[in-house]
């Protein structure tokens, strides 16, 4: 995001567009200055659809939207391409009692599905019995076989007509790895992201985006600690955060996660300029049945709450992405060469 200050790196990289290169793996929405050194991530449809897309304008097919102020995203960019890759129009999938959308990374520009170090397919994400699956893996979009990362919106309720609220209120989401005996073993080119994200900035400049990190679960490519120059991002390998993290020393808690497979993550934003509360549990919970006492647990203080935000028309958004800032403008894929794989369990948002 232009006016985000992006982490310095261990060497001098090129941005992609993400609102932070520490934190986050989220995009900008404004490629207008981003570069894109391959060009497998522009890959071209063969079903006679043309560059521009085919936006038709109309997000839930049938053009209703209700409960909101807030205007939706624009999931039909290029319906031929939706089609052709998530075999759908809209790139929706049903979880949890909401419907999210794979492929909001892709651009209509020339940069397709490339940003902030990655390449982001839309249907690395599915859902079956197991819970919503995110991955980084290799795949071909048309242009060539590469490391793709993957990412989930939750746009509408079940309805697919009312845009999801998720505002002031409680978060939870719970996860199963399956690439790695446990967590903490989470690669470490790899980031596990959890997060609210508003893309019209309307914030003001202290957290412009209305981003509050629930969860990131990576090591950013450490070891070698050279991959960053923050120190604090070399300790452990996992955080809480909130926007801007690099306003504030205190802006990022890191932490070290325990040899689990299985983990709860839970988030009390209770309102503007209030402070906010962060769980990690070891296992696999819901809202109603928490453990006591969590493993690891987080609130801002008073001096942060100017970082806190309003509610405004930010979305929740899931990821796992390629979060190694150290080796260039194009994030390398996992460091053993197999795919990564985090299966999330279960989503709940209680206001």
């Amino acid at each position: 995001m232009k006016n985000l200050i992006y982490l310095f790196l261990a060497v001098l990289l090129i941005s992609c567009g993400g609102s932070n290169l520490a934190t986050d793996g989220h995009p900008e929405d404004d490629y207008k200055n981003t570069k894109n050194p391959r060009g497998y991530v522009r890959p071209q449809p063969n079903d006679g659809s043309n560059n521009s897309g085919n936006n038709t304008g109309d997000n839930t097919g049938d053009g209703m939207l209700t409960g909101t102020n807030c205007a939706p995203p624009d999931l039909r960019k290029n319906v031929p391409l939706n089609r052709k890759i998530c075999k759908t129009d809209d790139c929706l999938i049903q979880f949890a009692g909401y419907w999210w959308w794979t492929n909001y990374q892709y651009s209509d520009t020339v940069h397709w599905f490339w940003n902030n170090g990655s390449s982001w397919n839309p249907r690395g994400a599915w859902v079956d019995g197991e819970g919503l699956h995110l991955t980084v893996k290799k795949d071909d979009l048309g242009g060539g076989t590469a490391w793709f990362s993957s990412e989930v919106v939750a746009v509408f309720e079940n309805d697919k007509k009312t845009l999801a609220k998720t505002g002031y209120g409680t978060y939870l989401v719970s996860a199963r790895i399956k690439s790695d005996a446990s967590f903490d073993k989470l690669d470490k080119n790899v980031a596990f992201g959890l997060f609210t994200f508003d893309k019209t900035g309307t914030y003001n400049s202290n957290n412009p985006y209305r981003e509050i990190d629930l969860a990131e679960i990576s090591r950013w490519g450490v070891p070698p600690a050279s991959n960053v120059l923050d120190p604090r991002l070399a300790v452990g390998n996992a955080q809480f955060a909130i926007q801007l993290w690099n306003s504030y020393p205190q802006n990022v808690k890191r932490y070290t996660i325990n040899p689990v497979k299985e983990i709860t993550l839970v988030m009390k934003w209770t309102g503007e300029g209030q402070p906010v509360t962060f769980y990690q549990y070891d296992g696999i919970y819901t809202l109603d049945n928490l453990p006591g006492s969590a493993a690891q647990t987080w609130t801002t203080a008073k001096e942060q709450n100017k970082f806190i935000p309003n509610d405004g028309c930010q979305l929740f958004h899931m990821n796992l992405w390629m979060g190694n800032f150290g080796e260039g403008n194009a994030h390398p894929g996992p460091s053993n060469g197999q795919t990564s794989e985090v299966v999330v369990t279960n989503f709940q948002y209680r206001r």
